[in-house]
């Protein structure tokens, strides 16, 4: 593919580490936005209402927010296949999405008292529009980044979420109720306006980075079909969405647990939601030197062993109320299933350089995502029944057949 992938591998020149520098520099920022929305989802809405005495089967289906960040495999063709009449072709859907979601959050700031029904429409628009951003980001980064440096992007883009996850899923928490609805709305969209900016100068890299086949046919003809017709794509797409539906709810359900056994909210915020992030951002700078020193299988191993400790500790947390030992859990059951995740993202960089990156991208990580989503709403409606102890104890039996999966997947040389 004559993209500017095709650098001679090893090649490490001043010049090839200052291109790559903008890239990462302009992607992560980006990334570090995605992360802040994906907190507030994930880690902030559902704490906070358990801790208002909402049932936990109830909070779960807050967790449907983030069904759109697993479906974006359905409209991914169209950011193949059509180009926006400004800047780049990835680069002009990433901004409009961007811009679409601060709208959406300016909406939702001015209407605090709106009927639950319409926050969620809202709310879910605006996961729909990160959500949209975040796979042509993706596709982006496929483009842009040389096969050299993909485990670096991984591991620098596992930091940028952790550091946005770091503010929606624990200052988010920890401060909404000082600072207001409004006041924390208007924020969080601001900041998104600002992250926005350093990707504007990679439109002309992405240019240089197009094949003549990207305005071509091979672009018109983008399809998901294109991906589920090959089996070796298949076996991978089967594969990672069965790991996914085991470790994400793991990790997804962790601060409802702690709230359960007595854990402050504001403590959950600024421990977990910081010390769960700043786990993250370890596991980004150590998962690039294991990658590197180990390969992918056995670094993989490392952090699957980091996260059947993590399982362990919050089971004994749990049993014997401990506030510490189950926050502990609670925050290495992230850095492990984090590292874990850095060595498949790095896969999934190669798998999707083809012709559609941005369809191909989707389907894997889109795919495994919503099945993940399900997964983590359905276990909040079977802890109530089995207890967390037992949740979290069968977590740790089913993370062992997690590993023995992605063995098979990455140790395969493809």
């Amino acid at each position: 593919m004559s993209n500017l992938n095709t650098c001679v591998a090893g090649d490490q020149t001043p010049a090839i580490r200052r291109r790559h520098g903008l890239v990462l520099a302009g992607i992560n920022a980006l990334y570090v936005g995605f992360g802040m929305v994906m907190g507030v989802v994930n880690g902030g809405l559902p704490t906070v209402m358990r801790a208002q005495g909402i049932d936990i089967s109830t909070a779960g289906w807050l967790y449907l927010l983030y069904l759109p960040f697993g479906l974006t495999f359905l409209w991914a063709p169209l950011i193949d296949r059509v180009r926006l009449p400004f800047l780049s072709r990835r680069v002009g859907w990433i901004v409009s999405m961007q811009l679409l979601a601060v709208l959406g959050l300016v909406v939702v700031a001015f209407n605090e008292g709106a009927a639950p029904l319409a926050l969620f429409a809202l709310g879910f628009a605006i996961v729909v529009a990160i959500a949209t951003m975040d796979i042509a980001l993706d596709a982006l980064a496929v483009r842009l980044v040389a096969p050299d440096w993909r485990s670096t992007a991984s591991a620098t883009k596992l930091a940028a979420l952790a550091g946005g996850s770091m503010i929606g899923g624990g200052v988010f928490i920890a401060l909404a109720g000082d600072l207001g609805w409004q006041t924390t709305f208007l924020i969080l969209g601001a900041v998104l306006v600002l992250l926005v900016c350093p990707v504007l100068v990679l439109g002309k890299q992405e240019g240089l980075a197009e094949d003549i086949r990207d305005t071509g046919n091979v672009q018109a003809g983008a399809s998901l079909l294109r991906l589920l017709r090959d089996r070796s794509s298949c076996i991978r797409l089967v594969l990672l969405t069965v790991a996914c539906c085991i470790m994400f709810p793991l990790v997804g359900l962790n601060r409802l647990m702690l709230v359960d056994i007595g854990v402050p909210v504001a403590e959950i915020g600024w421990i977990v939601g910081t010390l769960g992030p700043v786990s993250m951002l370890a596991t980004s700078a150590a998962s690039v030197a294991l990658m590197r020193y180990l390969g992918l299988v056995h670094a993989m191993l490392v952090f699957a062993c980091l996260a059947f400790g993590a399982l362990v500790a919050m089971v004994i947390g749990y049993h014997l109320e401990s506030h510490l030992i189950a926050i502990v859990g609670a925050v290495a059951i992230g850095a492990g299933v984090s590292g874990i995740y850095v060595a498949l993202a790095t896969k999934i960089l190669g798998w999707a350089a083809g012709d559609q990156p941005a369809t191909d991208y989707a389907a894997y990580y889109g795919i495994s995502r919503f099945a993940s989503t399900l997964m983590t709403v359905a276990a909040t409606q079977i802890v109530p029944l089995v207890t967390w102890g037992l949740f979290y104890g069968a977590g740790a039996i089913a993370l062992i057949v997690t590993v023995l999966f992605l063995f098979t997947l990455l140790g395969k040389n493809d």
